[in-house]
């Protein structure tokens, strides 16, 4: 259904927001921990609502697979922009 994924994704940007927001010194393999315990929870109740009020037919073998390159992409991201922030923020204090 039409905004049921930005919703979860809404849901997922406030949480990751709260988690900035409580924490003093950002970990990433606590932020890890929390993304995927908050990924599970919105993705739960992605699956149930589809299910339950829609009537939706889910795959769940795809949803894990998709579970887990999110999970993935995490980390890869989380790196990248840590590098680009580096570069950045480094090349703007030198001046």
């Amino acid at each position: 259904p039409i905004g049921l994924s930005s919703l979860t994704y809404l849901i997922l940007c406030g949480a990751a927001a709260y988690l900035r927001n409580i924490t003093l010194r950002p970990n990433l393999i606590k932020d890890c921990v929390f993304f995927l315990i908050t990924l599970l929870i919105i993705n739960s109740l992605l699956f149930l609502t589809l299910e339950f009020i829609f009537g939706y037919e889910i795959n769940y073998f795809d949803q894990i697979i998709n579970i887990i390159y999110t999970f993935l992409l995490y980390f890869l991201f989380s790196n990248l922009f840590d590098l680009f922030e580096n570069y950045f923020v480094g090349r703007n204090n030198a001046r």
